[in-house]
Order: C-alpha cells, then sequence, then structure tokens
C-alpha cells in the first residue's frame, strides 16, 4: 500500500496493512509502526484529531500488547 497524506498537525502521512498501522509524524523523517485492527485503522480515519487518537487510543493499545514501535527511515 503507498503512502497517504494526512492533513494532522502531527501526523504527515500514514498507511495501513494488515494488523499494523504506520505513521510518519511532522517532527521526524522516520515512520512507526503500530499493532492495528481493520476496526481500529477505521476509527483512526474518522477521527477528528489524528494525533490525539494515536496518543490516546493507537499508542496505549500498542502498549498493552507490550508492543515497541521501531523508528524506520522514511522516503516517500
Amino acid at each position: 500500500m503507498e503512502w497517504q497524506r494526512c492533513s494532522s498537525s502531527a501526523i504527515t502521512a500514514y498507511r495501513h496493512r494488515v494488523g499494523i498501522l504506520e505513521l510518519v509524524f511532522a517532527d521526524a523523517d522516520m515512520y512507526y509502526d503500530f499493532p492495528c485492527s481493520e476496526m481500529l485503522f477505521e476509527e483512526f480515519l474518522v477521527a477528528p484529531s489524528k494525533g490525539r487518537f494515536v496518543n490516546g487510543v493507537i499508542k496505549p493499545h500498542a502498549e498493552q500488547l507490550g508492543w515497541t514501535p521501531t523508528p524506520r527511515p522514511f522516503a516517500a
């Protein structure tokens, strides 16, 4: 899947593949992966604030699963 641009002030781009949401944050040239079901991804898409949703839902979900996001270089 190709990167999708995001109009969020916190998130520059995202892409979703089976079970994983990859995010490029506005303050980094890296992307991070998070565990993400299809339902959680659909909620991310309609969230009025992508940054708040990531901080309030996606990151805590990852922490509960013992997931540590791995930064990787971003090249669009």
